[in-house]
């Protein structure tokens, strides 16, 4: 009898470890999306979940370059209830105009150890900077998905924000183009 306790003892004790090994993801820790073996995770651009904002690039940004500054239209594409989102896009939705936003900006790709090739001249700055590791498949065709980091900053009102973010790139293997078109938050 005892060594049955014993046993259901050390069975509880366990599963208790190993819950408490997992309750941080369970309490919004999100597993990270982007472990593949191409660090990229393909998706349908129209399919942004309800607490994602989706905000649209205009014209679309082709193979930009590191360090490039191309002039762009920022939109909502589709704003879920505030409630669903973080702070830091909460406040990104604020700085493009609420649900129906749009801004003419100036959108700047940064590189790690590469210097950009001026401000532009929009007051209002986008940059953009993903990690080396995401890399596109340029081989398949289709929207692709990678994370990176969004810096916005207003010159005139001196606001500055700054979020985590995935980029949507549209890939066309037949031309070896990438069109950056959507950024989530």
């Amino acid at each position: 009898m005892t060594a049955i306790i014993l046993l259901l003892v050390l069975l509880t004790s366990t599963v208790s470890t190993w819950a408490l090994a997992v309750l941080p993801r369970a309490r919004g820790q999100a597993p990270n999306l982007h472990d593949t073996a191409h660090g990229l995770v393909k998706r349908n651009a129209t399919s942004a979940t309800v607490d994602q904002l989706q905000l649209n690039i205009n014209p679309s940004i082709i193979n930009p370059n590191c360090g490039g500054i191309y002039l762009a239209n920022i939109n909502v594409e589709y704003a879920p209830d505030p409630f669903y989102l973080s702070s830091a896009c909460q406040s990104v939705l604020n700085f493009i105009g609420g649900n129906k936003g749009s801004k003419n900006v100036d959108v700047i790709f940064t590189c790690l150890g590469q210097s950009t090739s001026g401000s532009g001249n929009r007051d209002i700055k986008v940059i953009i900077n993903t990690a080396a590791m995401n890399v596109l498949n340029g081989a398949n065709s289709g929207v692709q998905e990678i994370a990176g980091s969004m810096e916005m900053m207003d010159e005139t009102t001196n606001s500055f924000l700054s979020a985590t973010i995935e980029l949507g790139v549209k890939v066309d293997a037949s031309t070896k183009t990438q069109a950056y078109e959507y950024i989530y938050c």
